[in-house]
């Protein structure tokens, strides 16, 4: 047996090499299949998991892009206001599995009366003593693309005279009352009446001590704050502040206006700062404090003060008619607005005391101003300010939880698959208005935009029906950015404090942004909405919630569950939260949604042009796809099956392909063989036996060059894994061989003299170099028929793994964790149809090359008829090219028949995908037969012809 292989040993090395190519080709695509298996399974198990596995919310609360499309839009709890009643949310708590369940009662919008601090100190001139500034102030947002010039005129009046300005003192029954003017500790009189008249307010001006003496009012000079007013006009937003400089170069101011219902006192200032109002909205939410700190650590995040307490509810005040609502405020706003201030001076300031508020602005305006500085601040830096101050009396309170403004969903239109809100009506008056305040209840400036959700309000009052304010006392402020952190691919809009953000999709929107995110504003009605920035507790909601509102009965929004016990995406994890989320929804009859593995998913957004400048945009938000990391993992078992299976199928063509060539060069030996008596289960054993020899070595050969293969291009393929290419090098080649070794120990005796290639057929003349090339592939059939399927086999995979892999990709629909997937899994997959392919060309050109040395008589007599080396190479090129052209086309729709099984079907997509493959394989055979071309030139023809 050593002895035939080594007298064959062209024929037992190419055997050697092609069994050696098998085998490690195959351990290294198994293994770049397991590799990839393992990486997908690992970014899932890594990834798989947000803050909870189980979403509850009210029947009916899914809208038609999540009916349709099994997604959900971010921030969605903004849009939801009760559904779950407390009941059903402890009888959840309770059920077995359960080892987080979190409840979540959205309240609204409530009012934070910001201000924004504008220095002037350096604009003075220190030696007047009468002097006008003029601030224009100008409100920008969506990243600079929605501008609001401010209507209104701001000055500053600065004297260096006194200035007196009214007192008000509280009564027992804690209303506020006029208490006169004070000069130099005694009372003095102020004709107040020459500033009366419709639309101003009724009194109490500020009053200027001129130099000799005269004590004359400087007006009001803004329009009396009345209910329901938005407050977006010239009259509404224009007024004159008045500062007196002091000696010791300090400033006295009175800050409040007994217009806008806020107790008015005086203060003094180190330096000249004008505050401008800055309403922010923020969303308020009650939360269970231990059930929120197990799922999120929100206790872990506060920065100051302390963590709520589960037992924090409504307490008493020494005020009648307030209580005590404990709250959790955020450290950050998480809205895009920035204020824009140009001071400039009035080089010739009229005097302004004892004049009417018509002539006193038509004096104003008739003067001409000089710009000399500009100032700049943002929402952020100016919440900052306000949310560290304390809270400590109700006269001093700049949160406003006495009314609440609850924003809806944003309804849709548009083509399919693009989302286009569509705009609504909004009364601004209705919504914005309320009746009794302690703060200033103006619109945020860009509630004026166009709204892309319902707004309503609902004024508070206590329980039973008792009129009661809830005084907000802050105990503590927590930072969003120290919550428990989950994966960014798994840090989805599910999240509960996450901020909505949408991006430019296409470069005019990108341009536009700056290549920025676009982020809310401070319009509850807008397309983006914030997360809850303020949180209480369920206990202090009788105080927020009035009487009448169905949500009294039913608060809680959406109760997030963490399932105990789940450690991945195997199936004992996957079977215990199916059980809890069943047991849901039988116990409370509420919708229950599986959302471990979701992910984001972006999808396009066309949002209309708002009404301050800024454009139509085309924008991505990232919805979240549920589950996704299920569907992954049950695509990569899929592909991962149809690669073994067509490796294995790859292997065995080659390696039969390769033994029958072996046996049809030693025909006349096998047939002496018989002659001398050799039984045919001898002559098959012989045929076995080496070529079982040759597997033995070349899987020997193939696991010592299988690691360092595998260490070079990332594969994973361990020592134990290597080992086994010996017994599936020894397999295939039993596999390989069993059909030739068969055939030989049938072999004839007439064997050693008949001609292998003369078969008994009607006679047909070829004409044509492609005839030949027909003819000559159909004399040796099987030969033929074994290229063709190596390569088809080849094409298949190739073509297979593109489709597959594109379908990969849209299982996940485009989410960001399908993404990183379909990213580290294209590589190696590519790779290993790479090497399928390069398997089946080579067993292309082993058939050419073997048809060439039997052939090699035909071949001599053919160029001694006058043809040229290069005619006979086109011959054998033309017969790899029908080979390959066959193999592909039968490889393109072999790959077809397996998409449609594993996919459901064909599309034009996939079609047109196996295409440029069957192209390619048949390029390929053609190189692969210029081989066997080249070979034939060497040959010495001449000899070969004497011999026959």
């Amino acid at each position: 047996m050593i002895g035939q292989l080594r007298r064959q040993s062209v024929r037992s090395m190419t055997m050697l090499l092609g069994v050696l190519l098998a085998t490690s080709g195959f351990t290294l695509l198994t293994g770049s299949v397991e590799t990839s298996r393992l990486r997908v399974t690992g970014t899932v198990d890594d990834n798989y998991r947000s803050t909870y596995d189980v979403l509850v919310r009210p029947r009916g609360s899914r809208d038609a892009q999540e009916l349709a499309h099994g997604q959900v839009r971010p921030n969605f709890l903004s849009g939801q206001f009760g559904g779950i009643t407390l009941d059903q949310w402890r009888r959840i708590l309770a059920l077995p599995g359960v080892e987080v369940a979190a409840p979540v009662a959205m309240v609204g919008y409530v009012d934070v009366t910001a201000t924004a601090e504008i220095d002037l100190t350096e604009q003075l001139d220190r030696g007047a003593r009468q002097q006008l500034l003029k601030v224009d102030r100008t409100w920008i947002s969506d990243r600079g693309l929605s501008t609001i010039d401010d209507p209104g005129d701001r000055y500053v009046y600065v004297t260096r005279n006194p200035v007196l300005w009214p007192r008000f003192t509280t009564n027992k029954a804690n209303f506020v009352e006029f208490d006169g003017y004070r000069y130099e500790g005694r009372k003095v009189r102020v004709d107040a009446a020459v500033c009366d008249r419709p639309g101003m307010s009724s009194g109490y001006p500020a009053a200027e001590v001129l130099t000799d003496g005269r004590i004359q009012p400087i007006c009001p000079t803004a329009r009396k704050r009345e209910p329901g007013r938005t407050y977006l006009t010239a009259a509404d937003r224009s007024r004159v502040d008045v500062y007196q400089m002091l000696p010791d170069g300090g400033f006295r101011t009175r800050l409040g206006d007994p217009g806008g219902g806020i107790i008015p006192r005086q203060v003094r200032l180190p330096r000249l700062t004008l505050p401008v109002g800055w309403p922010v909205p923020l969303l308020l939410a009650a939360v269970d404090p231990v059930q929120e700190a197990e799922l999120v650590g929100l206790d872990r995040a506060v920065v100051s003060g302390r963590y709520l307490r589960a037992t924090d509810g409504p307490t008493p005040t020494r005020w009648e008619l307030f209580a005590d609502v404990p709250m959790l405020l955020s450290s950050t706003a998480h809205i895009d607005e920035q204020l824009t201030a140009g001071v400039s001076r009035l080089d010739r300031p009229p005097r302004i005391a004892n004049l009417r508020g018509d002539e006193l602005w038509k004096r104003l305006r008739a003067e001409p101003v000089r710009r000399t500085s500009t100032v700049r601040v943002d929402a952020e830096s100016v919440y900052r300010q306000v949310s560290e101050r304390p809270i400590t009396d109700p006269g001093d309170t700049w949160l406003n939880v006495d009314r609440v403004i609850q924003s809806g969903r944003p309804r849709y239109g548009g083509a399919e698959g693009v989302l286009k809100p569509d705009p609504v009506t909004v009364g601004l008056d209705e919504v914005w208005r309320q009746e009794n305040s302690l703060v200033d209840t103006s619109a945020p400036l860009f509630a004026h935009d166009r709204a892309l959700r319902p707004m309503t309000a609902r004024e508070l009052a206590g329980p039973g029906g008792v009129t009661e304010y809830a005084f907000p006392q802050v105990v503590g402020r927590f930072d969003p950015a120290g919550l428990t952190e989950f994966s960014a691919l798994s840090a989805v809009p599910l999240e509960t404090y996450q901020p909505a953000s949408a991006t430019g999709a296409d470069q005019t929107a990108r341009a536009a942004l700056g290549d920025r995110p676009l982020l809310p504003n401070g319009n509850p009605g807008g397309y983006l909405a914030t997360p809850p920035q303020l949180l209480t507790t369920l206990t202090a909601l009788p105080m927020l919630i009035r009487g009448d509102d169905p949500a009294q009965e039913a608060p809680v929004s959406a109760i997030r569950v963490r399932v105990a016990g789940v450690t991945g995406l195997d199936d004992p994890s996957q079977e215990r939260i199916r059980v809890v989320a069943e047991k849901i929804a039988t116990t409370t009859g509420l919708e229950v949604d599986i959302t471990i593995g979701s992910s984001p998913a972006p999808r396009p957004v066309e949002l209309p042009g708002g009404s301050f400048g800024r454009p139509e945009l085309r924008l991505l938000e990232n919805w979240t796809t549920k589950g996704v990391a299920v569907a992954l993992t049950r695509a990569v078992d899929q592909k991962s099956a149809l690669l073994f299976g067509l490796i294995l199928v790859v292997c065995v063509l080659f390696l039969g392909n390769a033994v029958a060539a072996s046996v049809r060069v030693r025909r006349r030996e096998l047939a002496v063989l018989g002659c001398l008596g050799w039984p045919a289960g001898r002559l098959a054993a012989l045929v076995l036996g080496e070529v079982l020899l040759v597997g033995l070595v070349a899987g020997i050969l193939g696991a010592a060059v299988s690691l360092p293969l595998a260490a070079a291009t990332g594969i994973g393929v361990g020592p134990g894994h290597a080992l086994l290419a010996v017994p599936v090098a020894c397999g295939i080649a039993l596999l390989g061989g069993l059909v030739p070794a068969l055939r030989a120990g049938r072999a004839h005796p007439m064997a050693a003299i008949r001609p292998p290639v003369v078969t008994r057929t009607r006679a047909r003349r070829a004409r044509t170099v492609y005839g030949m090339a027909v003819g000559n592939l159909v004399r040796v059939p099987t030969r033929s028929l074994v290229g063709v399927l190596a390569l088809a086999a080849g094409v298949a995979a190739v073509s297979t793994l593109l489709v597959i892999t594109w379908r990969f990709h849209g299982e996940a629909q485009g989410t960001l964790l399908g993404d990183a997937v379909s990213l580290q899994v294209r590589g190696v997959d590519l790779a290993a149809a790479v090497t399928t392919v390069a398997l089946g060309v080579f067993a292309i050109a082993d058939a050419l090359y073997l048809s060439v040395r039997e052939r090699s008589g035909e071949l001599a007599a053919l160029r001694a008829c006058g043809w040229s080396d290069g005619e006979l190479g086109r011959l054998i090129v033309t017969e790899g090219a029908l080979l390959g052209l066959t193999g592909a086309v039968l490889g393109a729709g072999l790959g077809l028949g397996v998409l449609a099984a594993f996919l459901g079907g064909l599309t034009w997509a996939t079609v047109s995908a196996t295409l440029p493959v069957a192209a390619t394989g048949t390029a390929l055979a053609v190189l692969a037969a210029a081989v066997p071309a080249q070979l034939m030139r060497r040959l010495p023809l001449a000899a070969v012809l004497a011999e026959d």
